[in-house]
């Protein structure tokens, strides 16, 4: 009796205009999502493009602007989900219009199990109802997800706010250095705290010893992570989903945002798949030449036309790090930072000593190389100018390859993929019209 008490006056209380948007929220769902997605496909490229002219790939802002990248890539699958579901909701409803009766039993005259499933789940009006369900629950959850990763990334930014910039002016007095080492400690005693809340769906929220204290801390941290922007969304999820399967649901949303950075790095670019492919089978590549490769074309190594006019081939290559991370410079994985460091002659004598470099059947040696970005993509690579002189007029074919002499044999195993072979990189062809 109270409970419809309370439910009435809520109704009471509804203005009509809200009730109405309510009833046809669909039609927003769908335009915003469909130019949200549109706008969300964009800003991946233009967020890598930013991070790689601003900030050095070593730095912690690279990292979180990566981070950020994921973000609005889960959100864009979310909305793509939402926008196919909306599209079958559309269907189902036209099929109710038309057919309002839906399944004509006695027409299929199906029988037993098949009978009754079509008995039990034949209306087409709880088809449409169920699928509105699932369809505004993937809208809103789509954005819980997004706002984790971004809320992650964001608490980040602060600690390491801290920690780069705060303490080392801490640091320079002596007098600030013990409470610098206790403040940074005690701020990540309180993101310990708020993660256990989290997980525990609002533990200390719930104790009378805690939540005068907690509130404080969770008002902090809702600026901090900027979850005032979707936890109202996942406390709603989480109140009306019954039992012990509430619990669940901070899993499932680490779950899925974690699983999907990982899965994203593991499974990698697609194009890189088909270029190696393409590469293996001796095929002509637009994406090897400057003069006709597209921003979007996968980036591997290039030479400045198809058709050289000049005596020398400029060579740009990708950095070793998108092929394995297997390379050892003095006792040191490389990646992409740690060649930062590296001088003009390190690398070019590193680089002679792995890649196998030749134009037709003749060993390229001694290559000078230098570290610098690609011109339109931004991507860290190397830079090498070939001399063509003794080279004759006509069709020649530039190979680059991991040489696995000297290699160990897991180095190896990664090198010589059972999908493709690293041991040719690229295959470029071009035709030098000598002066």
């Amino acid at each position: 009796m109270e409970k419809q008490k309370v439910t009435k006056s809520l109704e009471e209380k509804t203005p009509s205009w809200l009730k109405t948007i309510q009833l046809n929220s669909w039609e927003a769902e769908l335009l915003v999502s469909a130019l949200v997605l549109y706008a969300l496909f964009q800003v991946p490229e233009f967020l890598e493009k930013t991070s790689l002219q601003t900030f050095d790939r070593a730095s912690r802002m690279h990292g979180l602007f990566r981070l950020l990248e994921k973000a609005i890539q889960l959100l864009s699958i979310g909305y793509i989900l939402h926008i196919l579901v909306r599209g079958i909701w559309v269907a189902s409803v036209g099929l109710s219009y038309v057919f309002p009766k839906g399944v004509n039993h006695e027409s299929l005259n199906f029988k037993g199990n098949f009978k009754k499933e079509l008995t039990k789940n034949g209306s087409l009006v709880k088809m449409v109802l169920r699928l509105e369900e699932l369809s505004s629950i993937i809208y809103g959850v789509s954005f819980i997800f997004f706002g984790t990763l971004v809320g992650f990334g964001s608490l980040l930014f602060t600690f390491l706010f801290f920690v780069e910039f705060i303490v080392p002016l801490m640091n320079q007095n002596p007098y600030f250095a013990v409470p610098a080492f206790f403040f940074i400690l005690f701020y990540f005693l309180l993101c310990i705290i708020v993660f256990i809340d989290f997980l525990t769906n609002g533990y200390f929220r719930r104790k009378n010893w805690s939540a005068d204290w907690f509130y404080y801390v969770a008002f902090f941290f809702r600026i901090v992570t900027l979850s005032f922007l979707y936890r109202r969304s996942l406390l709603v999820l989480i109140s009306n989903i019954k039992g012990w399967r509430s619990y669940l649901v901070p899993f499932v949303v680490l779950g899925v945002t974690g699983g999907f950075l990982y899965l994203k790095d593991e499974i990698g670019d697609n194009r890189r798949d088909n270029y190696y492919q393409s590469n293996a089978n001796g095929d002509y590549l637009s994406a090897n030449y400057e003069n006709l490769r597209d921003d979007n074309d996968y980036l591997v190594a290039t030479v400045q036309s198809d058709i050289i006019n000049g005596s020398a081939l400029k060579v740009f290559l990708r950095d070793l790090g998108s092929f394995g991370g297997i390379y050892v410079f003095e006792g040191k994985t490389l990646d992409v930072p740690k060649w930062e460091s590296l001088s003009s002659d390190s690398i070019s004598n590193f680089l002679n000593k792995r890649l196998s470099v030749s134009i037709d059947d003749h060993q390229i040696d001694s290559i000078k190389w230098f570290k610098n970005q690609h011109p339109s993509t931004y991507a860290f690579g190397f830079t090498s100018f070939i001399d063509l002189a003794s080279f004759e007029r006509g069709t020649h074919f530039l190979k680059i390859g991991i040489d696995t002499t000297n290699m160990k044999d897991a180095a190896k195993k990664i090198v010589e993929n059972e999908n493709y072979s690293l041991t040719t990189i690229s295959n470029i062809y071009f035709f030098y019209d000598k002066p």
